[in-house]
């Protein structure tokens, strides 16, 4: 009787040594799989990765300075204590050319101690700009202090040329629901458009004059309904009346709207 006991005691110890054997084989597995997310790499790149950017182009052949923003995030998402350098240069995708279309006084950019974001200059040439043709500005971070980006280790900036604008004030429209609306400068040759000629609510949308040329860049359906918004119009140079053909996915396509100024 003393015999079975023993061997059901030892069964038991053998049992619970191989469940903990294995508890203790799963927690180390574990601890290998945990991610420390305070203890990551210092990661570099640029704030925007594809951008436009308007730039007056009259006859003063204005040079302008344009700041590109640069940024980093990691370690224990606090700044350093110590300042991160990097070097940009031109990338060979630019069709914007360095010394024509624009120019960099500076190529060595420092993120200051204490701060995750830096900035740099560049100048654009408006002399060199095309309207019709705009070029593309793409930099790239070619070494730094700290890990380079791989996601956004270039930027691109196409440099729109614009002519002067003034397009702001209260219009009618001479078609559709023939509200009154008005139209407000966002911008260097951008505007906000009040609303349409097609809906009951008031949905405002956003349009760019490039020389007489406009394009719809996005609006309130957008940017609170997902709707997909387009759309391309003109300035009559002897009326000053403004056409745009405009297009609400799923809603209407090409809808003319044609606005005279009050």
């Amino acid at each position: 009787m003393a015999k079975i006991k023993f061997d059901v005691m030892k069964k038991s110890l053998k049992i619970i040594f191989v469940l903990l054997g294995a508890f203790l084989l799963k927690s180390c597995l574990l601890d290998d799989n945990v991610t420390d997310f305070g203890k990551g790499p210092i990661v570099v790149e640029f704030a925007k990765k594809e951008t436009s950017q308007n730039f007056l182009k009259d006859d003063s052949g204005k040079i302008y300075d344009y700041k590109i923003q640069v940024q980093y995030f990691g370690g224990n998402n606090e700044p350093l204590k110590e300042p991160v350098k990097l070097t940009v240069e031109v990338s060979d995708l630019s069709t914007a050319k360095e010394g024509v279309e624009f120019s960099i006084p500076n190529k060595e950019v420092v993120i200051p101690a204490g701060s995750s974001v830096g900035e740099f200059m560049v100048k654009v040439n408006s002399a060199q700009l095309d309207s019709e043709n705009p070029k593309k500005m793409v930099l790239q971070i070619v070494n730094s202090s700290q890990t380079v980006s791989n996601n956004k280790k270039t930027t691109g900036v196409v440099l729109q040329a614009i002519c002067p604008s003034d397009l702001a004030g209260d219009y009618v429209y001479l078609n559709g629901n023939e509200r009154e609306v008005t139209i407000k400068s966002t911008g260097e040759g951008t505007y906000s458009v009040s609303a349409d000629n097609a809906f009951r609510g008031k949905y405002s949308f956003e349009i760019i004059d490039v020389c007489g040329k406009l394009k719809v860049t996005g609006g309130f359906l957008k940017d609170n309904h997902g709707i997909a918004l387009s759309g391309h119009g003109n300035v009559d140079e002897t009326t000053g009346n403004i056409t745009i053909h405009y297009t609400a996915d799923g809603y209407f396509e090409n809808r003319e709207m044609i606005l005279k100024k009050k």
